[in-house]
């Protein structure tokens, strides 16, 4: 039976078991990850290059490990996510469309993690020790562990999602929006919202923000690059 001839219910149904499903993984990676509570927070205090952090409340420690058990299972369970999204739209899509949509999944999730690595093992500890030595002699570091796992995940999902920039790029030229030569000719706009961006995500000192922003740039010229091979218009703009 073709998609578009199945009845509303057996889609709905459809629906609600790949929802169970995404939701079993979420639950089940987020049970393991507390399971390794104590070295997932041990990896993250590392990676910041920190000795230890504090809590404040006595429910604290609890939530935040619990906190972090949620994210980490989220971030786990992503490709399995994808999946069942895939397989839900897949009977709608003709076969041009799969052939994108496949690749879109791939890559998406290949620039994603990319982005959360980059994040943890290179701009975390970047990023802390600014912000352990911003306050002088005058002020001494101590990071509440509820904070700390609170700026850790928007700082890693972030970055994530920057990379996630390429894909958007190809995607929208592919489509008909824009044209490379256009992409090219407006590559300022591009260069100063790259430091926007980044003003958001990092500390506002400026080198902070170039370890972001040129980053940001680079792959933008990068998938400049890939779109016109691909489409076959690489004259230089």
């Amino acid at each position: 039976m073709k998609d578009e001839e199945r009845p509303l219910g057996e889609h709905l149904e459809e629906l609600r078991s790949r929802i169970i499903s995404s939701l079993v993984a979420i639950v089940f990676l987020g049970g393991a990850a507390y399971y390794f509570r104590i070295r997932l927070l041990s990896f993250l205090i590392d990676a910041a290059r920190e000795e230890s952090l504090i809590y404040l409340h006595p429910t604290e420690a609890f939530l935040t490990y619990l906190k972090l058990a949620v994210i980490t299972g989220l971030i786990l369970s992503t490709p399995w996510l994808l999946y069942q999204f895939w397989k839900f739209i897949l009977p709608a899509l003709l076969d041009e469309e799969k052939k994108w949509f496949r690749l879109g999944f791939l890559l998406g999730g290949v620039l994603f993690y990319s982005g959360l690595a980059l994040a943890l093992l290179v701009a975390l500890p970047y990023t802390m020790k600014f912000l352990a030595n911003v306050g002088g002699k005058s002020l001494v570091s101590s990071f509440s562990v509820r904070n700390y796992i609170t700026f850790t995940s928007l700082m890693s999902f972030a970055t994530g999602l920057v990379f996630e920039l390429p894909l958007l790029l190809f995607l929208v030229v592919r489509l008909g929006f824009v044209t490379p030569s256009t992409l090219r000719k407006n590559r300022r706009y591009v260069i100063a919202g790259a430091f926007i961006v980044a003003a958001f995500i990092t500390p506002t000192d400026l080198f902070s923000q170039a370890f972001m922003a040129v980053p940001l740039i680079l792959l933008y010229e990068v998938t400049l690059m890939f779109v016109g091979f691909a489409l076959g218009e690489n004259e230089p703009g």
